[in-house]
């Protein structure tokens, strides 16, 4: 058994006139946990709709996506980061409020986010995945005000505080420069391969696909046309 199955999928769309569009026909895969997985195709091949079925944005017309043999539901800790950089982010709150938000979730009866009950925990997390020095820069700033690659890096922070089962990746630094893009690409990519998150990025750049993940799967109208193995020495 694989730690993610995605057993023939099929979504379909229809448009308001009446038009069927099918935008995922059959698509099956699996992998391991702590695989990386790059998705390529062109736009409207199926790409997001694909994440989209995986983390429940909406409902399939058929198939499963199995997490250890199960199907997924709100228990399963699925996390996204987006191309759009203020996804996922408060931008009147500093990036220490935002990643506090995570933590209120374990307290639910606080009405409230005060600065001091969560900030050990969050400097201790900081401190713990080397990123510290970088977030204190700004830490105080509203993520309004921060810079795009900035306010990615509180996105992808929140995300790795939730401590996700999946993590799903949707051009999250096609609007990066290339200074800030591979900073970032390295970081996450380190922390993954730590803590054994299986991920799924979408790319539109191939190179980039094949050698950061250890697998590949492109996409053409909604069918696999390619799932294969990458070099093992990318990891």
């Amino acid at each position: 058994m694989r730690y993610l199955e995605i057993q023939n999928l099929y979504k379909r769309f229809v448009t308001p006139g009446g038009r069927e569009i099918p935008a995922l026909q059959g698509v099956s895969f699996s992998l391991e946990r702590g695989d990386i997985l790059c998705i390529l195709g062109h736009n409207g091949s199926g790409k997001t709709t694909l994440l989209n079925c995986i983390r429940n944005t909406f409902s399939y017309d058929y198939g499963s996506v199995l997490v250890t043999g199960k199907k997924t539901d709100r228990n399963t800790k699925i996390v996204s980061v987006f191309q759009d950089v203020g996804l996922g982010v408060v931008g009147s709150m500093t990036p220490l409020e935002n990643m506090s938000l995570v933590f209120s979730k374990k307290f639910p009866f606080m009405v409230s986010f005060p600065k001091k009950f969560f900030e050990k925990k969050i400097y201790d997390f900081l401190h713990k995945i080397e990123m510290y020095e970088q977030f204190k820069a700004f830490k105080d700033v509203p993520v309004s005000e921060l810079s795009g690659g900035q306010r990615q890096q509180v996105a992808i922070l929140m995300a790795v505080l939730r401590s996700p089962d999946i993590l799903l990746l949707d051009e999250f630094v096609a609007n990066l420069d290339h200074r800030i893009k591979s900073d970032i690409l390295s970081w996450v990519k380190t922390w993954i391969l730590s803590q054994k998150v299986t991920t799924l990025m979408v790319t539109h750049d191939r190179n980039l696909a094949e050698s950061w993940g250890n697998w590949t799967l492109e996409l053409s109208d909604g069918k696999v046309i390619r799932f294969e193995k990458t070099d093992e020495c990318a990891r």
